[in-house]
């Protein structure tokens, strides 16, 4: 009995030394889910490159996180994935009916390839990890456990993950009802010291072990943080729901205490006196986007803390010049800060108090700036692609530049940052469009709508607790239309020279045209006028001519009109002296009258005159009637003159009563009718 009872006092003693030796680690939990992953809810594996990349194997493939954007490779067979190996920059996986690899193409896209057996030194099974389980876990159909240092982890089949140490004591169960998204979990990955990956039946699960940042009690069970103070390891808080108390070093729920008992501890603190951050340092720039500061808590030894939106920044103030010591964006771990009555209570050195929508945070700045210089590593272009209205197209993403075609729709990169730290937001400038930074962000897309041609450089930073942010830049060059490059514009050029030469050569054609035409006017007005001249010299010739006619017409039917009078004359003193009148002399006197009024020469001369003032009207006249004689022509000469009858009787000795029977018959050989003047028809002919 003795012997019993002292077997059992030394595991006892055994145990409290071990679990004096073994501290229970703080925890931050952070759940992805469907909603984040876009792909079925069951995964079975995890592993992560040395790059900061997940895999995990999901009912819908492979799926993909490079700690901001989540991609799911589908097997050719669109079965599940259960198990998954990461190694030498290639990812072998094993599903249901198949086993393969998948490599990297130039573009950045996973390419998978069929194998018949794994290659040599490949395991895909999780290597055994055996310890002793208590009987409470065992109860609960474990499924997967693993080891960090001294903590030991435990997933079951229906009560989620239990935290352990090697006697079995439970530092941490989370189920459905402590933070986890789903109770059953199907494998634990170990990524390093500080962090494991839960593949859940529904969802991923990412804890950190002893994290910067740790929740101390969720909102909804202790209420809002309003004053807080540490004694030794004992932490006293007091909440919009009361006091509570619990230990740094142990356990992981407060435990409510009296009001008595949290007033002995915690005494009421007065409204803290705030100024603008502006008026606390005099390099003012070094506040950065805390310069607007929503509120200011001091803190000893020359701190203050600073909060802007999800953001807060410790700085130190010394004689008015001010320099930062870190900061923590909030989105970084899921979580935000209240927007009214925040509190940041220092509880050391170190560790810091934070109230935020979530519940009671504790802040370990010391930590925090050792493992950003630890996990200090540059953001990565994961992926590049383009729309356009052909469709999409993927760009290297390595590539020193992204060259666009000006009539693209839309451009997206998509940045990685890493999920071997918790801080992965990123946020860009496109220099050329805009001139400040654009808001953090969780998410890896980078998206442009048709950017005008020209070159823009694209600056993205990842977010860091300390010293500058870490930043990469890229440029982009959306090319111009052809219509407007230099080949384009030496083409316009071209064009536009020839354009001008052949303006030129049309000017001065018009001009030699015109300087042509108006020679050919001017010659044409010149042969106008001369014509003009000329017919006026005509015309005055023909009125000459007319005249000479008339004048020699009038003359031979005055010379005429004399000779018959003295004809007549001659008669009557004939008939008058009778005998007494020589007969001979009468008979030559008579005969030298008649042979003076019947001279030949006279017609010839008539029709000579009257030929050339009246354009050879006998030879048209004999030429249309051939039937016409010398007198009729004689006498439509005469008639065309506008002679009257006793004129024309007299020029050609002949009685009046002859001359119109003469007309009478001239008019028939005319074929004029009775309605036709005879003297208008021979004028007009």
């Amino acid at each position: 009995m003795r012997r019993r009872l002292f077997i059992l006092f030394s595991l006892a003693w055994t145990a409290l030394v071990l679990r004096a030796s073994v501290i229970a680690p703080s925890i931050l939990v952070q759940n992805y889910s469907v909603d984040d992953y876009k792909a079925s809810s069951q995964n079975w594996a995890i592993t992560t490159s040395p790059e900061g990349t997940l895999f995990a194997a999901n009912n819908s493939g492979l799926l993909t996180f490079d700690g901001n954007t989540w991609r799911i490779y589908p097997l050719p067979d669109k079965l599940p994935i259960h198990q998954v190996y990461f190694r030498d920059d290639t990812i072998y996986t094993r599903g249901e009916n198949s086993l393969g690899y998948w490599t990297h193409d130039r573009f950045g896209q996973l390419v998978y390839q069929p194998l018949d057996r794994l290659p040599q030194g490949i395991r895909l099974e999780n290597p055994r990890v055996d310890y002793t389980l208590s009987p409470e876990i065992e109860g609960k159909h474990p499924t997967a456990r693993a080891t960090i240092g001294e903590l030991y982890l435990t997933g079951t089949s229906a009560d989620g993950l239990f935290i352990t140490d090697s006697l079995g004591t439970i530092f941490h169960h989370l189920d459905i009802n402590n933070q986890l998204p789903d109770n059953i979990v199907h494998a634990i990955y170990v990524q390093d010291e500080n962090r494991i990956w839960l593949a859940l039946d529904n969802g991923i699960t990412q804890i950190d072990i002893n994290p910067p940042i740790a929740m101390l009690g969720r909102r909804n069970q202790i209420g809002k943080l309003e004053e807080g103070t540490k004694i030794g390891n004992q932490l006293y808080i007091k909440t919009s729901s009361g006091y509570f108390h619990r230990e740094l070093t142990f356990g992981d729920a407060f435990e409510r205490i009296p009001e008595e008992v949290g007033r002995r501890y915690i005494q009421p603190q007065g409204p803290e006196k705030e100024s603008p951050a502006g008026d606390l340092f005099k390099n003012r720039e070094i506040l950065g986007p805390f310069i607007n500061a929503e509120s200011i808590h001091p803190v000893p030894d020359g701190l203050y803390w600073l909060t802007a939106k999800n953001e807060a920044g410790l700085f130190f103030r010394e004689q008015g010049i001010g320099s930062l010591k870190c900061r923590v964006l909030f989105d970084n771990y899921h979580l935000n800060l209240v927007t009214n009555g925040r509190r940041i209570i220092p509880l050391d050195d170190s560790l810091n108090l934070v109230s935020t929508m979530q519940g009671t945070l504790l802040i370990n700045t010391r930590q925090l700036i050792e493992a950003s210089l630890r996990g200090a590593s540059m953001p990565r272009i994961m992926h590049v692609e383009y729309r356009d209205k052909k469709g999409v197209h993927v760009l290297p993403p390595e590539s020193p530049e992204i060259s666009l075609p000006h009539d693209y729709q839309e451009l997206s990169l998509y940045i990685g940052t890493t999920v071997l730290t918790s801080n992965r937001q990123i946020s860009y400038l496109l220099e050329g469009i805009s001139t400040d930074w654009s808001p953090w962000q969780k998410e890896g897309e980078i998206t442009f709508l048709q950017l005008p041609a020209g070159d823009y450089t694209l600056r993205i930073r990842k977010y860091v607790p300390k010293g500058p942010f870490l930043e990469i830049a890229t440029r982009i060059t959306v090319r111009p239309p052809w219509y407007d490059t230099l080949w384009a514009y030496l083409l316009y050029l071209a064009l536009i020279g020839a354009t001008c030469q052949a303006l030129a050569r049309r000017y001065w054609n018009n001009m030699r045209k015109k300087e042509e035409e108006q020679i050919a006017r001017e010659r044409q007005e010149e042969q106008q006028r001369l014509q003009r001249l000329r017919s006026e010299m005509l015309e005055a010739e023909l009125q000459n001519k007319n005249n000479e006619l008339t004048l020699q017409t009038t003359a031979l039917v005055k010379r005429n009109e004399a000779i018959q009078k003295l004809l007549e004359e001659l008669d009557r003193q004939k008939e008058t002296l009778g005998d007494r009148y020589p007969n001979k002399l009468y008979q030559r006197l008579r005969d030298l009258m008649e042979s003076t009024r019947e001279d030949p020469a006279d017609w010839v001369r008539f029709e000579s005159y009257f030929n050339s003032a009246h354009q050879n009207f006998t030879d048209r006249l004999r030429h249309q009637y051939a039937d016409l004689t010398t007198g009729d022509l004689r006498i439509c000469c005469l008639l065309r003159m506008n002679l009257s009858t006793k004129e024309i009787a007299s020029l050609m000795n002949v009685s009046v009563r002859a001359i119109e029977l003469r007309r009478y018959r001239l008019r028939k050989r005319l074929s004029l009718d009775g309605e036709t003047n005879l003297v208008d028809f021979l004028m007009n002919f």
